[in-house]
């Protein structure tokens, strides 16, 4: 399954920011919602904005696929940490602000991706500024087409830019990574030609019946071997050879249109 955001619609509900606000202070909570509502306001930006007073609550609504989470790092039960690992097992792609008033971020911290650390003591003061950023980077993350996998229960959802390539396992699919090697591959329950569907108009095309190629990663193409830009090389089947090519020489057409190139 796949979903493309940002396209527009006529209730521009697609183009709406998901923001979650999770914190165990509820003064804290609003004055992070009603900065993220005044800048979105600002910038034209619509927003819906979900808080959450623990991490648990946080997981329990795990499935209205946040945009952006803004997770404080000192709460009672599960703390930021904690909180913010189990998202990230089921949300890759959000963009995640810890917010802070005394807590020092760990190293662990950065295995789970944050944008920015907020401390709380500036909001007010110089709040504006990241809180911009933040939402920009939100709604250029919310244009890109992503892939919904299932994986024994769990929901996930990846960038389809960051897909090297899909491969079809015993049962369903494994999803290969451009970053993260530690996190590569990622089961999926999904079958390899239903994920196809929603993303051949973006550019990934069949080198394999056994696996999808996004062609953004196509280093080089040399017969019936095709070279990712990570150093992986998969080989090109007979039956799937014309039309891979074929493929290929579109995206590299649309992506350098002053140029002519053979493959």
């Amino acid at each position: 399954m796949y979903r493309e955001k940002g396209k527009e619609r006529e209730n521009d509900v697609e183009t709406e920011l998901k923001v979650a606000v999770c914190d165990d202070s509820q003064a804290d909570r609003n004055i992070l919602s009603q900065l993220v509502k005044k800048t979105a306001d600002d910038m034209g930006i619509p927003v819906h904005i979900q808080e959450y007073a623990s991490g648990e609550n946080l997981m329990e609504d795990i499935l209205s696929e946040h945009d952006i989470l803004f997770l404080d790092i000192q709460m009672e039960g599960m703390d930021g940490q904690e909180t913010a690992f189990a998202f990230r097992s089921q949300n890759r792609n959000a963009v995640l602000v810890f917010v802070t008033g005394v807590a020092v971020p760990t190293p662990e911290m950065f295995k789970v991706y944050p944008y920015r650390y907020l401390l709380k003591q500036e909001l007010l003061s110089k709040g504006r500024e990241d809180m911009s950023a933040i939402l920009k980077k939100a709604a250029e993350r919310k244009k890109h087409v992503y892939l919904t996998a299932f994986y024994k229960g769990k929901m996930m959802q990846l960038d389809s830019d960051r897909i090297l390539y899909i491969s079809l396992k015993k049962r369903g699919c494994q999803i290969w990574l451009n970053q993260e090697k530690e996190e590569s591959p990622i089961n999926c329950n999904s079958r390899l030609a239903d994920i196809y569907a929603g993303l051949e108009m973006h550019n990934f095309a069949y080198a394999h019946n056994s696996y999808v190629v996004n062609l953004k990663y196509v280093a080089k193409v040399e017969g019936n071997l095709l070279v990712l830009m990570d150093g992986t090389a998969l080989t090109i089947s007979r039956s799937r050879k014309e039309e891979f090519h074929k493929a290929f020489a579109r995206y590299l057409g649309n992506k350098y249109p002053k140029k002519q190139y053979g493959v």
